[in-house]
């Protein structure tokens, strides 16, 4: 029997399960362009693989995924299916309270798209203050830090990394013979396009919302000022054992940190007045 899959239990099994536990995984993607060689559900597919073995590992019950993210900045691209950074709000903040009504009191969500963060962490807000969960948001990249992956930046889209989590998750929404990134383009000399929505200017950063489309005609982009790529594009080096010890290190991290949440305490809301 599956003791981890919340799809693959019935309710009664579900029922028993959630009073061996109060945290509950939940993953979500999105389904926006990838460059010219991986599928349009990269995220998706990424963060339901790390999700799968992280329930395997450690048995705490893991939701279905839900694929649809917050992906208007990728629109013009063919495939992609965006929702509003309300309606993806609101979506959340009723599984939340769903998981509530199941007494669920943490919930760690394994993102797989950047673009969903700020309506996750909106509705955990809302779910803290309603039904007293408490939400933790991971991401891979952010499980890497400042590690670069075979020379780049983790969090580059579609880059090395993404590449090898999808060789993992699914194989067959890879094109190897047509992977490589791009650099950023670029429109001003002294305001330097880092990415949609980021710009650098004298030693600072600036944001200027733009379409993914402005900086990038392949929708697979180094992040970088052209300047600050130096890299090669040699995807040769991502290769099926490379992959597997990279999904390794991340869904380690993640194992590490849902048992540690478990017990995290909500911390006491308290004025010290004078």
């Amino acid at each position: 029997m599956v003791n981890w899959e919340w799809s693959a239990m019935t309710w009664p099994e579900l029922e028993a399960k959630m009073k061996e536990t109060r945290l509950v995984v939940v993953p979500v993607g999105s389904v926006e362009q990838h460059g010219h060689h991986l599928g349009v559900g990269a995220d998706w597919m990424q963060s339901w693989e790390m999700s799968r073995r992280v329930g395997e590992k450690t048995g705490y019950p893991v939701l279905p995924i839900l694929p649809y993210g917050v992906s208007s900045h990728h629109k013009e691209f063919p495939g992609v299916i965006t929702l509003s950074f309300h309606t993806y709000q609101k979506v959340v903040e009723e599984i939340l309270g769903c998981l509530a009504a199941n007494g669920v009191k943490r919930v760690v969500f394994i993102n797989g798209h950047g673009g969903n963060n700020g309506a996750i962490a909106e509705a955990a807000k809302e779910a803290r203050d309603k039904h007293g969960i408490l939400c933790a948001i991971t991401t891979w990249w952010d499980a890497l830090g400042e590690r670069k992956v075979l020379g780049h930046p983790a969090e580059q889209h579609a880059g090395y990394a993404e590449t090898s989590f999808t060789i993992v998750s699914r194989p067959d929404a890879v094109r190897m013979n047509k992977a490589r990134l791009t650099a950023t383009k670029q429109t001003d000399e002294d305001i330097q396009l880092v990415r949609a929505g980021l710009a650098k200017f004298k030693g600072g950063l600036v944001r200027i919302p733009l379409s993914t489309i402005d900086v990038s005609d392949t929708g697979s982009m180094t992040e970088a000022h052209p300047d600050d790529f130096r890299g090669t594009t040699d995807y040769s080096r991502v290769t099926p054992e490379f992959a597997e010890g990279l999904m390794d290190e991340v869904v380690a991290w993640l194992c590490d940190f849902v048992k540690e949440f478990e017990g995290f305490q909500d911390p006491k809301r308290e004025l010290k007045r004078p």
